[in-house]
């Protein structure tokens, strides 16, 4: 089946690796018969060159745009003005899909389409509120402010948020997530450089086995694996397989690299701050695996089909934020606090950048060279790590298999129900006709521990009863003053349900962006308060 051709443009305005992560929704929309037009950062423009099917596309100067704010905010809403009036004409699009929930990329996203109806993803009404298209939408608006209870990656929830333009049977399988190969000329730049290695001896070319790359960088200090143990780590794997590492990072990473050469006691190739996106993925092909933080390198590098081992620190972790190639391992600190929330500060020490040691990475790198499996070093990782290994579930979604035995802990198990609950609410309240879920939830979801699950199944109840009590009361508003205002206090005593439950937290979030988008029209927020009592009440009774 061919969905009607239509020209696309898509917005990302965050980071590298969400802008990398939009790709495998470019190869739907593709594949479904669309043009796809993209505008994005003006600092990742270089990785365009990189991904496939895109028609089009615009850098946003977002730092000149901000600067211009400062000093005077009527330039900078002129300069945003024409830049919008330019890509309008040039794209023609038909259809706008927001993926930045900004307030400022929403009003781009009105300023692009051609009415607000033609906006999917992250929309502004005439008001100039934010709305969302659609309850995918709606939960990933939330997730992005707590992602700690959020069970799908980014990569699969933009294919989801634009999957009403897509073919079904397109929709429904495995995102592709394939990049370019880079062109010659950073293939070039990226041989000139493996040829500097420092810290060589009389036998380096003797021993060079290969390279492996090495992020040193991430997008806070406290998701950083420690620069020591990553100089550990080089030393390790040179003396036990000739493996050189290759420093990665960009021009504001260099008191890293500075960092890592006084730690280093053998070769290394020293790349911070001297490639642009295409040598960086150009660097990566020659790799034979990419060790990292949670960054925008490691989802390169899986655009590329680049292995890789990634530490998840701190607020970091893979269900959400991990690289969509199977076979990649993602290691989390074994500790009871992570991942930890947003804004919280941390009351142990930072404990968590310093559980994994270089021992045990390299008994990983190791033992996956031996064999191409991660599965025999990773039972001795337990006692300090969750081991992860990146698949695809049996509906085409980015999964997680626990290597490590944790998935049994109260968290990867309340992942795991989390995973296959709200595919069906979401999928639910979007009106998709997916196949019926079991009539019993019970022998589907993983068992909670009595203390776990005694948090949160009278919660779902009580969620479940008051949604019900909701759809009653709101039936009868337009009938009553007191009706409506029983109905707006139990929309609040909802709220203080679910954010009173920790675990519940995406729950939390997702009904404050459902009541906030469709407030203003009673008779579509009764339906999907009838169907969310509706999966809480199934999602209760299965816990029991």
């Amino acid at each position: 089946m061919r969905c009607m051709r239509e020209h696309v443009l898509l917005l990302n305005l965050t980071r590298l690796g969400d802008m990398l992560q939009s790709q495998p929704l470019i190869q739907d929309l593709h594949d479904s018969g669309h043009k796809t037009s993209l505008v994005c950062l003006e600092n990742f423009a270089p990785a365009l060159t990189l991904m496939r099917h895109v028609e089009n596309s615009w850098a946003l100067p977002g730092a000149k745009l901000l600067a211009d704010t400062r000093s005077c905010w009527q330039n900078a809403a002129a300069r945003l003005l024409v830049l919008a009036r330019d890509i309008r004409e040039k794209a023609r699009a038909s259809r706008v899909i927001n993926l930045t929930p900004t307030l400022p990329a929403r009003l781009l996203a009105k300023l692009l389409a051609p009415s607000p109806a033609a906006v999917l993803g992250f929309g502004m009404d005439a008001e100039g509120f934010g709305v969302n298209g659609g309850a995918w939408a709606s939960f990933l608006s939330g997730a992005s402010a707590r992602r700690v209870n959020t069970p799908f990656n980014v990569a699969d929830m933009f294919r989801r948020m634009g999957s009403a333009l897509c073919a079904p049977e397109i929709a429904r399988r495995a995102g592709v997530f394939a990049l370019k190969s880079p062109s010659g000329s950073a293939v070039a730049a990226a041989e000139d450089l493996l040829r500097r290695i420092e810290g060589t001896g009389d036998d380096t070319a003797a021993r060079l086995q290969g390279y492996v790359g090495f992020q040193l960088g991430a997008s806070e200090a406290r998701r950083r694996w420690p620069v020591e143990h990553f100089a550990d780590l080089g030393g390790r794997l040179w003396q036990a397989a000739g493996l050189c590492p290759v420093i990665l990072g960009t021009e504001a990473e260099q008191s890293l690299a500075g960092a890592y050469a006084a730690h280093a006691a053998s070769p290394f190739v020293n790349a911070v701050g001297r490639t642009g996106i295409p040598e960086l993925a150009a660097l990566l092909g020659r790799m034979r695996l990419l060790v990292t933080n949670d960054t925008g390198t490691m989802h390169l590098a899986a655009g590329l089909g680049v292995p890789c081992l990634a530490f998840f620190l701190a607020t970091a972790q893979p269900w959400d934020t991990g690289p969509c190639l199977p076979g990649c391992c993602c290691l989390e600190p074994a500790l009871s606090c992570h991942p930890c929330a947003y804004g919280e500060a941390c009351r142990r020490g930072q404990a968590c950048l310093t559980r994994i040691s270089p021992r045990t990475a390299e008994n990983m790198i190791l033992g996956y060279m031996r064999s191409g499996s991660w599965n025999e070093p990773a039972a001795a990782a337990r006692e300090q790590a969750r081991v992860w290994l990146t698949a695809v579930d049996d509906r085409g979604f980015a999964a997680l298999r626990c290597l490590s035995g944790h998935d049994a802990e109260d968290r990867g198990r309340w992942l795991a129900q989390q995973r296959l609950m709200w595919r069906q609410i979401l999928d639910d309240l979007d009106g998709r006709n997916e196949p019926e879920p079991p009539p019993d939830m019970k022998d589907f979801l993983p068992a909670l521990s009595p203390a776990f699950g005694g948090e949160v199944t009278p919660a779902l109840a009580r969620a479940s009863r008051m949604l019900a009590l909701l759809t009653e009361q709101g039936r009868l508003a337009g009938q009553s003053a007191m009706a409506g205002q029983l109905f707006l206090r139990n929309c609040e005593r909802l709220q203080q349900i679910l954010d009173a439950c920790p675990p519940l937290a995406s729950l939390s979030r997702f009904w404050r962006e459902l009541v906030r988008d469709r407030g203003g029209n009673m008779e579509e927020t009764l339906r999907l308060t009838g169907l969310l009592a509706a999966h809480l009440e199934r999602w209760a009774r299965a816990q029991k």
